[in-house]
């Protein structure tokens, strides 16, 4: 399976990995191996790791909670103090750490714990900027949260390529419609 990193931090691309959160919610990490998987893809590993049931279940608790942290902020709200603790325990415990080696190459291998430390460390240097500039797709069925980096801060789809090719194309299609019909 291939991921999707459009939200700008790796704590935002993994909150995305349970699509159409208010729909058809669609899981993404359907077994350990997928959870290696993102890893991976989203480049903080250089090698598969292997990971538990009980691995995946805790990624999945701190996916949750990250998404209802970030959710609370843009709404103004608190999060609650069992989503704190979540963050803050994993955020406690080692990280991914590269390794040089003699020959002047790097790698980055890691636990899942390790993973989860990382992505909940990024999600905390998240929350600490002053002026957070996350928002949540404008396409009704899209769920996923992202940086607006524009220099206008006026972005309004997770992705040019899904989200906002899409509604594009809706709105060329109803313009034609409109254009079509009779008057």
């Amino acid at each position: 399976m291939k991921f999707q990193y459009v939200s700008g931090r790796p704590c935002l691309d993994f909150a995305g990995t349970l699509r159409y959160r208010n729909s058809a919610r669609e899981e993404l990490l359907t077994d350990p191996q997928r959870l290696s998987d993102w890893g991976v893809q989203a480049g903080l590993v250089d090698a598969v790791t292997e990971s538990s049931d009980d691995e995946l279940a805790a990624a999945i608790a701190l996916r949750e909670a990250s998404y209802r942290i970030v959710f609370a902020r843009l709404d103004d709200g608190r999060p609650t103090v069992a989503d704190v603790d979540l963050v803050n325990e994993h955020a406690a415990q080692p990280q991914l750490t590269p390794l040089l080696h003699p020959d002047g190459s790097v790698s980055r291998d890691g636990t899942a714990p390790q993973l989860l430390a990382r992505l909940a460390a990024d999600l905390l240097d998240l929350l600490a900027e002053s002026d957070i500039k996350v928002k949540e797709c404008s396409d009704p069925g899209c769920t996923r949260l992202y940086i607006d980096s524009s220099r206008a801060q006026n972005r309004h789809w997770c992705g040019m390529r899904t989200c906002g090719n899409r509604a594009k194309v809706q709105a060329f299609r109803a313009r034609q419609r409109a254009a079509e019909a009779p008057r």
